[in-house]
């Protein structure tokens, strides 16, 4: 895969400072696009962003501060980026969180709900996501031709399909394996039908994922769970470098090649050829779990969460 150079483009990718953020950052600014680096903690944040200015001897990254597990961040870096008035061309929301169970340094003490009362995860992986993108549409409207990428991932799989009583996941007790794929199918579903809403602006949705990567979001995962154990091992082993992880992400956010086709789940195999997800990454991939296949359910539940984050 090799991206098109992106001078005057403008990208902005969420948990920038490590793993396939940082890879996606390094790679755009190689490709000479301007690109927000915006991180949880800022010190990391700069740290990162001026390890990649270096290593080009460029100045094209900036840093800017975001926690998307908190909607109070959400809102005040919208503020801070809008004011800068610049635009906006790519939007990669990459930060989240994967199984942390009891990880000390989630969002919330307990690591299990945020601030607004989301389930972590889910509050993290998805809803913190959905409020940035609605509230950047339109800079990336006015700045079309644009691209927003969620990241999904083949854990969808194991979500169980889309609970309509419970989207905020008010009823889970623990974030587990099935909560992480719960939030990945979301960010599937939602990015087909916003891509559906947004036909004719110029703003083209994508979801993809990086297959099995061994990044720094697995080495937070809570290994005194049985499933966080195998998730870290199975990573350390066969997991490929964030470099060639972010591949498909950064395919479907500056491929010429897939202009007009928006609404793509982009990545390797799933389903039963989950371990085989490191191979052939750049196909529109169809997803596992049944409601992900069907338009009318992603429009369903994309409708359903604005109407969860405008309450707030």
């Amino acid at each position: 895969m090799k991206l098109p150079d992106l001078t005057g483009r403008t990208a902005l990718v969420t948990g920038g400072n490590s793993g396939i953020g940082f890879a996606s950052c390094l790679a755009l600014a190689k490709q000479n696009a301007n690109v927000i680096l915006a991180s949880r903690d800022r010190q990391r944040g700069e740290t990162a962003a001026q390890e990649i200015n270096d290593s080009l001897g460029a100045s094209n990254v900036k840093t800017m501060q975001l926690d998307v597990a908190q909607f109070s961040s959400i809102r005040k870096f919208v503020d801070e980026f809008l004011a800068r008035d610049e635009p906006l061309h790519i939007l990669i929301n990459n930060a989240g969180i994967h199984l942390p169970g009891g990880w000390s340094k989630s969002p919330e003490k307990d690591g299990q709900r945020t601030p607004e009362g989301f389930e972590v995860t889910l509050g993290t992986n998805y809803f913190g996501p959905m409020l940035l993108t609605q509230l950047l549409l339109p800079k990336l409207k006015e700045s079309a031709p644009s691209r927003i990428v969620n990241i999904g991932s083949p854990g969808e799989q194991f979500s169980g399909g889309v609970y309509w009583d419970d989207l905020k996941g008010e009823k889970k007790t623990t974030s587990d394996m099935n909560v992480y794929g719960t939030s990945k199918i979301y960010l599937i579903m939602a990015s087909k039908a916003l891509n559906e809403r947004l036909k004719g602006t110029g703003v083209e949705v994508f979801a993809a994922h990086p297959g099995i990567t061994n990044a720094p979001l697995y080495a937070k995962t809570d290994k005194s769970k049985p499933m966080g154990a195998q998730v870290a091992v199975a990573n350390a082993i066969g997991g490929q470098p964030t470099e060639r992880g972010s591949s498909p992400i950064l395919y479907a956010a500056a491929a010429k090649e897939l202009d007009g086709k928006g609404g793509a789940f982009i990545g390797g195999p799933t389903g039963p050829l989950l371990p085989f997800s490191n191979l052939d990454q750049f196909k529109d991939r169809p997803t596992f779990t049944e409601e992900g296949k069907h338009l009318e359910d992603c429009l369903r539940l994309y409708d359903e969460t604005l109407k969860i984050i405008n309450t707030y």
